[in-house]
């Protein structure tokens, strides 16, 4: 079988553009959340982090992040049937940028260091009860969406709750005799 000059020179820059773009494929295929449909990157960066800081990873289970309750939260936005409900999550996101900007010296909330983010998770947790802030309205949003997303993921069920399933239970459970 002969080949000319074309073809190989043709298959030689195939063979060196897949060869190069392999650590591109790999880095996107090792990464296991697909783009966000509803946040911008930086929205979805800060919703991951402020769930991380809502439920970090201890000694009982992963957190949060491990959870992927950023993407679940994106996903669930993207789908939402209340079309207002996407519109509260962005006013709320602004309000925190504002309020680290405010708090950090310009700074936004990604950019601060792990004790100004924590500073102003703080500040907007401590209205939880009677919030009156948009960030601090925020702070009840993405802790409620938080933990849902983890309850309702394989590491929040099983790892953290031990849930087995629908199995017996050992054990003595007096019940009541209705006869």
């Amino acid at each position: 079988m002969t080949i000319s000059r074309r073809k190989m020179i043709q298959q030689s820059a195939a063979a060196a553009a897949a060869a190069a773009a392999l650590p591109l494929v790999n880095a996107v295929a090792g990464s296991r959340l697909p783009a966000p449909k509803f946040f911008t990157p930086a929205e979805f960066a800060l919703v991951d982090e402020m769930g991380d800081m809502i439920i970090p990873t201890d000694a009982q289970s992963a957190g949060a992040r491990a959870a992927a309750c950023a993407a679940f939260i994106d996903k669930t936005l993207a789908e939402a049937f209340e079309k207002d409900e996407p519109q509260k999550w962005r006013t709320g996101i602004a309000a925190v940028e504002a309020l680290s900007r405010e708090m950090n010296g310009g700074k936004t909330f990604m950019q601060a260091t792990p004790a100004q983010r924590l500073a102003l998770l703080t500040r907007i947790a401590t209205a939880e009860k009677d919030p009156k802030t948009d960030a601090e309205k925020f702070f009840k949003q993405i802790k409620s969406g938080t933990i849902n997303a983890y309850y309702t993921s394989k590491i929040g069920i099983h790892d953290d709750q031990h849930y087995k399933g629908n199995v017996i239970q050992p054990g003595d459970f007096a019940g009541y005799d209705a006869t």
